[in-house]
């Protein structure tokens, strides 16, 4: 069994007809020429969406959409600076530098902390309470 198109105009007339109270689904259906079944899903539709015709379903774009996008790309592309290679390898022996700069620097400040800990340790090791402890019996 073939498909019934219901125009939106018909859903629109249904909806109204069961909104009103004027007749149950089923007797609205019948005077349309609509399955209960189809009735019932109309106004489920339209209730929980709030819309009456299908769904549109097209995406394909149309051929006067897709030569206007092609006619933006172009002028968008004219708007794009060219750059040319001798640009872009300069670019990238500046970016080198600054990372090899960056890698020095972190090489630095480890190697500070490193030598501030031992300091630190060193010191420590001569100046704990056992040596204190050991000085003063000294004298």
């Amino acid at each position: 069994m073939k498909y019934s198109k219901i125009s939106n105009e018909t859903r629109r007339a249904f909806i109204e007809k069961v909104n009103q109270g004027a007749c149950t689904i089923r007797q609205a259906a019948k005077q349309f020429g609509i399955k209960f079944s189809t009735g019932k899903a109309i106004l489920s539709l339209y209730k929980h969406e709030g819309r009456v015709g299908k769904k549109e379903r097209r995406t394909r774009r149309l051929k006067q959409q897709k030569e206007e996008l092609i006619q933006q790309n172009y002028n968008n592309s004219k708007e794009i600076p060219i750059v040319e290679t001798k640009q872009v390898q300069e670019f990238q022996t500046l970016q080198n530098n600054e990372s090899y700069n960056n890698s020095y620097y972190t090489q630095y400040s480890n190697y500070q902390n490193w030598y501030q800990t031992q300091a630190w340790l060193q010191y420590m090791s001569c100046h704990n309470l056992v040596n204190y402890y050991n000085y003063g019996k000294i004298f």
